[in-house]
C-alpha cells in the first residue's frame, strides 16, 4: 500500500454518507497511479488537500449520491474549481460550502467527516507577493482547497 492510499483513509474520516465513501474510493482509483510516495517529503499539505478537494468535488457534483459518483467528469470538476467571471477564490470556496450545506452538512459539526475535512479545505493561508522563489515552494498560499486541487488537475493526466 502506498503512503497516499494509507493516509487517504485518515483524510476521509470514519463514517459519513455512502456518497462520501464512494467519492473517496473513486479518488483513490484516480490518484493512486499518479501520486508517488515522494510527494510526501514535505508532509501531507497539498497532497491531502488535493485528494480531499477531489473527493469533495465528486461528492458535491454527484449530489451526495454514491451511485452518481462514477459518472462525474473531469470537466465538471474543473468548472466547479473555476472562478465565475469577475469572481474571487473566496467566492469559489463559499460556493462549495453552500453546496455542502444544501446536502445537509453543517460545516461546524464535529461528528461529520465531510465537515471535518471541509474545515481544513476552507483554510485561507493568505497571500504574500514578497516571497522568494524558494519560499514560494515551501510556503502555502491561498485556500487549502484550491492550492491543493488546482495543481493536481493541472499537473496530472487523470482521465475521468
Amino acid at each position: 500500500m502506498t503512503i497516499f492510499e494509507e493516509r487517504s483513509w485518515v483524510w476521509q474520516g470514519t463514517g459519513g454518507p455512502r456518497g462520501w465513501e464512494a467519492a473517496w474510493q473513486r479518488t483513490r482509483e484516480l490518484l493512486a497511479p499518479v501520486i508517488s510516495d515522494d510527494s510526501f517529503v514535505f508532509g501531507d499539505g497539498e497532497a491531502s488537500d488535493g485528494a480531499a478537494g477531489l473527493a469533495t468535488a465528486l461528492y458535491l457534483l454527484a449530489g451526495g449520491s454514491a451511485a452518481a459518483v462514477a459518472g462525474v467528469r473531469r470537466d465538471q470538476v474543473e468548472e466547479l474549481v473555476g472562478r465565475r467571471p469577475g469572481g474571487t477564490d473566496g467566492e469559489v470556496v463559499h460556493r462549495w460550502e453552500r453546496g455542502l450545506r444544501e446536502l445537509g452538512h453543517d460545516p461546524e459539526a464535529a461528528d461529520d467527516p465531510v465537515s471535518t475535512r471541509w474545515r481544513v479545505l476552507r483554510t485561507d493561508f493568505g497571500e504574500d507577493d514578497d516571497l522568494t522563489v524558494i519560499e514560494e515552494v515551501l510556503v502555502r498560499q491561498g485556500y487549502g482547497l484550491l492550492s491543493g486541487l488546482r495543481p493536481l488537475l493541472a499537473g496530472r493526466r487523470m482521465s475521468f
